[in-house]
């Protein structure tokens, strides 16, 4: 399977896609105050991830992942501009719980070296075809040649087996509030190399 870095002429494609794969999450729709599209909360999100070089969106427009490697951080562009694209996704409530959510994974956070899975998603029509086993393989590989470990925050129960399914394992669930869904912190080790 083909994929593509996503960089500054595709990133909202991949925005798009992970909207369109994540319009019934509920921990992002918890935070986001339930807008009526996701698709401005990625386009905010997505050029955050795009120059670290570990995002990407399958060929034909249908997935898309992004990743942080171990050395990497998340630089937020935290001014008027994007305080006013965010106030029209999910208003003042959506501001402080996005805060309330960037808090509360920051400390659960691992401090040793690893790969960190932010966002993956396959649009709704293409679910169940396997470009999402392709598209976790893809830096999953990665992972197990460098010998490092993987982390996610899952935030939706019925896509446990599928992480599972790929070596990954509950380390904790918590909530951001006590209004808000569950949300899975998975770790995942290294494959033994043979």
């Amino acid at each position: 399977m083909d994929f593509k870095l996503v960089d500054n002429a595709n990133a909202h494609e991949a925005a798009r896609i992970l909207a369109e794969a994540f319009y019934d999450d509920p921990v992002i729709n918890w935070v986001c105050n339930k807008p009526p599209s996701l698709e401005p909360f990625f386009q905010f999100i997505v050029p955050v991830f795009t120059w670290h070089g570990l995002s990407y969106l399958d060929s034909h427009g249908r997935g898309a992942a992004s990743w942080l490697g171990p050395s990497q951080e998340v630089k937020w562009p935290i001014n008027l501009s994007s305080a006013v694209k965010l106030m029209r996704v999910g208003g003042l409530i959506g501001i402080y719980r996005l805060l309330l959510s960037a808090i509360k994974t920051e400390r659960y956070h691992p401090k040793q070296p690893h790969y960190y899975l932010f966002a993956i998603g396959v649009t709704p029509d293409n679910k169940g075809q396997g470009l999402g086993t392709a598209l976790i393989s893809h830096m999953l590989r990665r992972c197990d040649a460098e010998g490092l470990p993987a982390y996610l925050e899952n935030s939706k129960e019925e896509n446990l087996p599928f992480y599972k399914g790929h070596g990954f394992k509950v380390l904790k669930q918590i909530r951001f509030s006590s209004s808000a869904p569950p949300l899975w912190l998975m770790w995942r080790d290294p494959a033994e190399s043979k």
